[in-house]
């Protein structure tokens, strides 16, 4: 199969998605929770964290907190100066780790399946979603709930600003998105 194919299949998945949230999102809310030093911590429920960018010794303490999965957005250019192999630590770790890089942009919808694929299995295991500041990982988290959950726009975008989003022009992208444009 070809990647264009490939990616189209990805793409009409996050279409298709049942809007049934799974029982781990029963009664979950997003609020703030202090994992070592990482700015802009967030947690919905014991399921999925959301940060800025975790220092190594930080993505240690997730591994403790049983996070099994790491999805970076940061770009390739962000993670440079960390200091660290962010992928590498990720793996010591005993974590998977997952690299789904985007701007102040809205991701392509086969970026966005492989991000929804891995908040999916936060049923199997905790998952951390991060970026720079949290604001990517709200944006994309308000877009998860909204077109994957059915939860409606404005509980999206609420629980997107929980999780981070501060940004209007991402708020304003993940409105556009919940609302059905491209």
């Amino acid at each position: 199969m070809t990647t264009r194919a490939l990616l189209l299949l990805a793409a009409l998945s996050v279409a298709a998605q049942p809007a049934t949230p799974p029982a781990w999102t029963a009664g979950a809310k997003v609020a703030p929770a202090t994992v070592g030093a990482t700015p802009n911590s967030a947690a919905f429920g014991n399921r999925i964290y959301f940060a800025g960018q975790p220092s190594q010794a930080d993505l240690a303490e997730y591994a403790k907190l049983g996070v099994k999965t790491i999805v970076n957005l940061r770009m390739p250019a962000e993670t440079a100066s960390l200091g660290f192999d962010e992928a590498a630590a990720v793996k010591a770790a005993g974590m998977n780790y997952v690299s789904v890089p985007f701007g102040p942009v809205m991701p392509p919808d086969g970026d966005l399946a492989k991000i929804y694929a891995e908040l999916n299995k936060a049923g199997d295991g905790k998952v951390l979603l991060h970026c720079a500041s949290s604001n990517r990982a709200g944006m994309v988290w308000a877009v998860y709930r909204g077109t994957q959950h059915a939860l409606p726009a404005e509980a999206a975008i609420a629980e997107g600003k929980a999780a981070g989003l501060k940004a209007a022009a991402l708020e304003k992208l993940a409105r556009e998105k919940l609302a059905g444009k491209p």
